[in-house]
């Protein structure tokens, strides 16, 4: 099914696309942070009183991550787990800093189907897995004024443990 046909058959219109973000079924997951190495990082949060979860590793996404606990959003720290791919090139340009923003929602793919139909471009075309269950797509910053959009769906039950590598 066409992008037009689901943004028709979820009754998404000009007219209320804005107004479905700002229902409050959208709320910030957590902020990414890329690092050189997470175990120089976790000592500065700990500093603060913040508690990193245990590593999570996505092998496929060559990445190693840690979550903090912050109110009801969270940091996640990235580190590259390989020398090529997207976060090691980032690392590369960018440095050390803020990756992207992420955007807890209920249904990714109504998500990102009011993305897309309010013009944002994106990376993800359907939802891929993420850490701890979730699902997730990438928005391109190009028309975030510069900001790396993640939206997140969190399983609808708990997920099962990940091993860490």
């Amino acid at each position: 099914m066409g992008k037009a046909n689901r943004s028709e058959e979820w009754g998404i219109g000009k007219a209320n696309r804005s107004e479905e973000w700002a229902k409050g079924k959208a709320r910030l997951a957590h902020l990414g942070v890329i690092v050189r190495r997470l175990d120089a990082a976790e000592p500065f949060y700990a500093r603060l009183g913040l508690s990193p979860a245990p590593r999570v590793s996505l092998d496929r996404e060559h990445v190693r991550m840690t979550f903090i606990r912050v109110a009801d959003a969270e940091i996640e720290l990235l580190e590259p787990a390989a020398q090529e791919g997207p976060l090691s090139r980032f690392l590369a340009t960018r440095g050390e800093g803020i990756h992207h923003i992420a955007i807890e929602v209920d249904d990714i793919e109504r998500a990102l189907a009011l993305a897309t139909a309010s013009g944002m471009r994106a990376i993800d075309q359907v939802p891929r897995p993420g850490a701890h269950g979730t699902r997730v797509a990438f928005l391109h910053p190009g028309q975030a004024h510069g900001v790396l959009l993640e939206l997140v769906e969190r399983p609808r039950h708990p997920p099962r443990e990940e091993p860490s590598t």
